[in-house]
């Protein structure tokens, strides 16, 4: 060891020189080490992140090659762009091998689907395993990516489809069922010709009624009685019992806040107050509130055509000076104090109704999903996807209601907990499982004679079967040929007695029926002569499916299931899953063959979901599905949506306010001009019988006759 007071001061210096230079190497060698160690743990994630990315893709990819679509190269291009090491790499070479025997094998180009309408069912071809696999592959996906639009296929269709009818009568009936099928179906359509249907007027254009329109502005209510609505007696004092309400604010908008009077008159005798307005006078929405009911409305309004309200109502809160959310909380008590009464009693019609349509369409809810701003107590997620479950009454059905539901999730469970107070005899849906859990849950333990019958909608199967007999560019070239040349093609298919032109019966059985439905309900034909027609009809249809079903399926306990990897498949599996279901509305005139008209009910609701895209809690949720079922239910039978409302809301304006000033007169023994309205969720549990919550003010409200003006509006 070095004794340091024996060193000079110019050794001192260089030792310590000496000892520096050694821990600065020693310090760089820990940092090299540490950097070497990082880079190669980034290096290890990203090749893990690479392989679990790419099996995923797999994964996703092998589900797609089961159903392709138009899309299809998209899904590839995200899934197989994520390639950064020589295993992925390779791994994409063999995935492309798999593309390629995949799109062979699924019948989507015209060589598959020749192969489909050809005679027999001829094994394809492996794919080939070489480098050229991968170049073939590319350039298929890039044809997949120049697929004719469903539109564009479904037309050429009708022009094959009346070839293949023109080419069947060419041939003796004896020749196969298809041929024969085709044959009666033609018979039936032209023994059921109806008489020329009348000419129907066309709209005039456009029409200009800027005149007939009302004009805007204040009011004070004129025309008043004297007199007590309860028991008739004069009002004592009348001229200083009058109080003029005056909930003016700043003019910022016409119409965007109510500058009206409405006065009060009090009954000496029975302690009644009554309140006086003039027709179509505006109001606020409550006595204590300020917001015009008419401006309200105009929200409401815009909600249920599908216009995003969200971004309107916060520059309406600004230019207005009001707090934060005053607009859509208003537009919330408007919906569940004033249309939640009228949406309980059409309800209450509409569970008396004998038939009902009910489909359901998705509407996110991000409290049931455990997103946005959850309550402080929490919230339990229910589910990745919410819905909105649509309930109608049938096609023509006299008094037509359609009303809206939320449901957490799709489950058999949360539908039938909707369901479970109608008591309806038929129900018409589309081919979703969970319906028919429903009605076995409902038929149990009842005789048979009691049971609820189904109806599955043969729009459904139709689109099944136009999945896959879509004309290919095959069809398209054949059809521009020569039509004694096309009449001798498919002449030849349908004595093969392909599982195509069998379908293509089908098909056509499936038109026609709706073609006799379309005649009954314009009044062309009677009922009868259409359902008998539509019963011959069916059993075309059934031959037609039973017969492309042979080879094709297999029963696995009570269902149906693919027997074999065939196009044709599935619609038949479809088909033998509800076979029963699809011929009920045989049974009755007023039972609908499809769920049409839901679907045009649930249209409205995909509009706003497109906008709007969620909403927050459970409650609004519920509260846009009560104004939505309002404004269907007025449209539908022809009603002034806006000016019918706005009459409604005013004469549930006077019962609550005469009904709430009322009860302060009786519990002060002062006249009051106006009264507090207690909320739900500010009094809590123990506030449920407080007189002024909003439900018991509106409890016994007469609602006949507002129901009376919606399903008789010219009386």
């Amino acid at each position: 060891m070095t004794d340091l007071n024996s060193l000079s001061k110019e050794e001192l210096i260089k030792l310590v020189t000496q000892k520096e230079e050694q821990l600065r190497i020693a310090e760089c060698k820990t940092e090299e080490a540490k950097l070497l160690a990082k880079q190669a743990q980034e290096k290890a994630e990203r090749r893990e992140r690479s392989n679990i990315r790419f099996a995923h893709g797999v994964t996703s990819l092998a589900l797609l090659l089961k159903g392709v679509n138009g899309s299809y190269l998209a899904e590839v291009e995200e899934y197989l762009s994520y390639a950064d090491d020589e295993e992925a790499k390779k791994a994409m070479k063999v995935l492309y091998d798999m593309i390629s025997y995949g799109i062979k094998t699924i019948g989507v180009t015209s060589v598959q689907i020749a192969s489909f309408f050809a005679h027999g069912n001829e094994a394809m071809k492996a794919g080939e395993t070489s480098e050229e696999a991968y170049a073939k592959a590319q350039s298929n996906l890039k044809e997949l990516k120049q697929v004719r639009s469903f539109t564009n296929n479904v037309k050429g269709i009708v022009k094959l489809s009346n070839a293949i009818i023109k080419a069947s009568k060419t041939l003796d009936a004896s020749t196969n069922a298809t041929v024969k099928t085709l044959q009666e179906i033609s018979e039936i359509n032209k023994e059921s010709e109806h008489s020329p249907a009348k000419e129907k007027q066309t709209h005039r254009g456009r029409v200009n009624n800027i005149e007939s329109l009302p004009e805007a502005g204040p009011t004070k209510a004129t025309k008043i009685s004297a007199t007590c609505r309860e028991c008739g007696e004069p009002l004592a004092g009348f001229e200083d019992l009058m109080v003029n309400l005056k909930t003016a604010m700043t003019d910022f908008e016409a119409g965007y806040r109510q500058q009206n009077t409405y006065t009060i008159g009090f009954c000496q005798k029975c302690g009644q107050a009554e309140i006086f307005m003039d027709p179509g006078q505006d109001h606020p929405l409550f006595p204590d509130r300020h917001m015009s009911t008419k401006t309200i409305l105009s929200w409401n309004q815009a909600m249920c055509i599908g216009i995003p309200l969200e971004r309107a109502l916060k520059r309406f809160e600004q230019e207005a000076g009001l707090g934060s959310n005053t607009g859509s909380y208003s537009l919330f008590d408007y919906q569940r104090f004033y249309l939640k009464p009228l949406f309980k009693a059409l309800e209450k019609l509409l569970q008396q109704r004998d038939v009902l349509v009910c489909d359901e369409t998705p509407f996110s809810c991000l409290q049931d999903q455990g997103r946005g701003k959850l309550p402080a107590s929490g919230a339990e997620a229910k589910g990745k996807t919410n819905y909105i479950v649509a309930l109608t009454t049938a096609d023509h059905a006299p008094k037509p209601i359609t009303l809206y539901y939320y449901s957490p999730t799709r489950s058999a469970e949360n539908i039938g907990r909707i369901l479970e107070d109608y008591d309806f005899e038929t129900l018409v849906t589309d081919g979703y499982s969970g319906y028919r859990t429903i009605l076995k849950n409902r038929n149990q333990d009842k005789p048979i004679l009691d049971h609820v019958r189904h109806q599955s909608c043969l729009v459904h199967l139709r689109r099944e079967i136009l999945k896959v007999v879509l004309p290919s560019d095959l069809f398209k070239k054949l059809l521009d040929k020569p039509e004694e040349f096309l009449m001798q093609q498919l002449e030849k298919l349908l004595k093969t007695d392909t599982e195509g032109m069998r379908l293509h019966a089908a098909l056509r059985a499936i038109n026609s029926i709706f073609l006799f439905e379309a005649q009954k309900n314009d009044g062309l034909i009677s009922s009868e002569k259409a359902r008998l027609a539509q019963a011959k009809l069916m059993k075309c249809l059934d031959r037609m499916m039973m017969k492309a079903s042979e080879g094709l399926v297999r029963q696995k306990g009570s269902v149906w299931e693919k027997a074999k990897d065939h196009p044709a498949a599935k619609p038949c599996v479809y088909y033998l899953n509800a076979r029963e279901d699809f011929k009920t509305f045989l049974e009755n005139s007023e039972i609908p063959p499809c769920t049409n008209k839901v679907e045009r009910a649930i249209r409205g609701v995909a509009i706003l979901r497109k906008n709007s895209q969620h909403k927050h809690s459970p409650q609004y949720m519920e509260a846009m599905c009560i104004a939505l079922s309002i404004d269907a239910t007025l449209r539908e039978n022809g009603v002034d949506t806006f000016r019918w409302l706005q009459d409604y809301s005013q004469a549930l304006f006077k019962h609550i306010t005469a009904k709430g000033i009322t009860q302060l007169w009786k519990e002060t023994g002062c006249k009051q001009n106006k009264f507090s309205i207690r909320l739900p969720e500010k009094l809590g549990t123990d506030g449920t019988n407080n007189p002024y919550l909003p439900e018991n003010l509106t409890k016994d409200f007469d609602m006949k006759p507002w129901l009376d003006s919606i399903f008789n509006p010219s009386k």
